[in-house]
């Protein structure tokens, strides 16, 4: 809470003509400001999860052998799954992998996918509720590799953003 005495000299000020209007209420609105920062971060909610790796980045082809032959041929990568949706997976270290998959719009990210520590989509969707976004738990069985259930949900900027187990590799 701002400061009674300091509002009263604000006032004060005003009234004997030291300060005009404009002054006034700027200089109200700053005392007020600072007191109420404080408050507001105090009730921000915690995160929703720590990010412990790029899990993994998909990317929309327009073939999908073409371009796993490429990522071969240049990168030494390796395929390390085929997931019954008709794409596939080449690894990327001991944590991550790039995901090469024929969806609309080829040439582009479809999705990046952060991995976390105590991966639990639906706790993790409630946790989201109180950021004030919206997520999406798939549970389509041709999605569902070593991963299991995917949650979804989109950045400020509409970017696809999934959460995955730390160490999940498709």
């Amino acid at each position: 809470m701002a400061d009674i005495s300091a509002i009263d000299t604000l006032l004060d000020r005003f009234e004997q003509k030291k300060m005009t209007r404009r002054e006034l209420v700027s200089s109200l609105l700053a005392a007020t400001a600072v007191a109420t920062v404080p408050s507001e971060a105090a009730q921000a909610p915690a995160p929703v999860a720590v990010g412990r790796s790029m899990n993994h980045v998909s990317l929309s082809v327009t073939d999908v052998n073409r371009s796993a032959d490429f990522y071969n041929r240049v990168l030494g990568m390796e395929i390390i799954s085929r997931p019954p949706n008709g794409g596939l997976n080449m690894g990327l270290g001991d944590e991550s992998f790039l995901g090469l998959y024929n969806l609309p719009n080829p040439g582009g990210m479809h999705h990046m996918c952060i991995g976390v520590e105590n991966y639990d989509p639906d706790a993790l969707e409630e946790k989201l509720v109180d950021h004030g976004i919206q997520a999406n738990v798939s549970r389509d069985a041709a999605n569902r590799t070593s991963g299991g259930d995917q949650l979804y949900f989109t950045d400020p900027d509409g970017i696809l953003v999934q959460l995955a187990a730390h160490g999940y590799l498709g």
